[in-house]
């Protein structure tokens, strides 16, 4: 008998052919849950896209026989500036849930944002994640169960919080409409049962996280919690500099370059695009992170060498767990953060610190000697 078991083969296999193994086992509608975006899927298609419009500098003859991969960020310890983004209804996808998922990245020395919407509660992912762990906060309506949540987090030793902002209402996912893809409970409320109903609400398309957000947050709600917690927080969803000064004005410790993965408002540019504006804005007040599209290493070089100091992965790992679970996440960022040291060496950097303007160039722009590629 043949062997269909989607096996993905470290150092040959691209992200690519592992969605398309995800895509042989997973149902239809899961498949489309994770793979799809909001309205036309044109800010999905944008992330991927804006890559395209960077060129990488190589410089020869620098000393790369030891290159390092590792950073700390916000005092979080990261074998390489890769963070698994947080995805919901990860029971869905593997019955090992987000506990694969997480001791899978550990394992790689990656750094994980856990998500509130999962069916183990957070205390039972931080028993199984690595110590590189942040959570993931959507603002509960009742704030006194935001801020149990952040209370939760701390007690449980997560590094900080990573504030969702860019959820004022579900985006228009019309492959969940189309396929009538329901979130359960079950899937999600794992970390909200313990505060009874009015935890829940139910939306059109179930369940969701999404449902119970209070969209009349303001910066100065930020302001609120920021002074409620010790952790680092991290605004997830800024997309402009004019929200990247708002955010710093609020005193939060960093930002997010992210635009929910083209899942909330359909016609926006790639997170890639707009990074170097948002690292102008923040100026060195706060580190900048970002996600939306990344597949390479040559696309986490990029963003790098841009100003960010992390950047995100979602569906990659999510398809991982589907190919294998634990095991083959654990492989997927292993091979991932073995490529980035490829390239690092052949683009003539030693340490993740070394990286910066100098190395990047926009596509037909290439200008050797140009002051702005100047170290600086």
């Amino acid at each position: 008998m043949i062997n269909t078991e989607p096996r993905f083969v470290p150092g040959a296999d691209s992200m690519a052919d592992l969605e398309a193994k995800a895509k042989r086992v997973l149902p239809a509608d899961v498949y489309d849950y994770v793979a799809g975006g909001a309205g036309d899927e044109r800010t999905m298609a944008a992330n991927l896209a804006g890559f395209g419009r960077y060129r990488l500098r190589p410089r020869v003859l620098h000393d790369v026989s030891t290159v390092d991969t590792s950073t700390v960020i916000l005092g979080t310890v990261l074998g390489a500036p890769i963070l698994g983004c947080p995805t919901g209804s990860m029971a869905r996808i593997h019955p090992d849930g987000e506990g694969g998922k997480a001791r899978g990245l550990a394992a790689a020395g990656v750094g994980t944002i856990v998500p509130l919407g999962c069916n183990v509660t957070l205390e039972e992912v931080a028993a199984k994640a690595g110590p590189a762990r942040w959570i993931n906060l959507y603002w509960h309506r009742d704030r006194e169960i935001t801020l149990d949540l952040v209370g939760r987090a701390e007690r449980a030793e997560y590094k900080a919080v990573c504030l969702t902002v860019d959820t004022a209402m579900p985006g228009n996912r019309r492959r969940n409409v189309r396929n009538g893809f329901r979130q359960s409970p079950e899937d999600l409320f794992a970390n909200l049962m313990q505060y009874g109903e009015r935890a829940l609400a139910q939306g059109p398309q179930g369940a969701s996280l999404l449902n119970a957000r209070d969209s009349s947050i303001g910066w100065k709600d930020v302001e609120w919690l920021k002074a409620h917690t010790r952790l680092p927080i991290v605004v997830k969803g800024i997309m402009t500099a004019e929200d990247a000064r708002s955010a710093i004005g609020s005193g939060v410790d960093g930002v997010m370059v992210s635009n929910h993965g083209g899942r909330q408002l359909d016609g926006l540019p790639g997170t890639i695009e707009v990074l170097e504006e948002i690292v102008d804005a923040v100026a060195g007040k706060a580190v900048v992170l970002v996600d939306g599209g990344f597949r390479r290493s040559i696309d986490i070089l990029t963003a790098l060498a841009l100003g960010a100091s992390a950047v995100g992965l979602g569906r990659p790992f999510v398809w991982a767990m589907a190919c294998g679970g634990e095991k083959t996440v654990r492989d997927v960022a292993t091979d991932l953060v073995m490529d980035l040291q490829r390239s690092m060496a052949l683009l003539g950097v030693a340490s993740i610190s070394s990286l910066d303007r100098s190395h990047i160039s926009r596509a037909g722009q290439y200008l050797p000697d140009h002051p702005d590629h100047r170290p600086g």
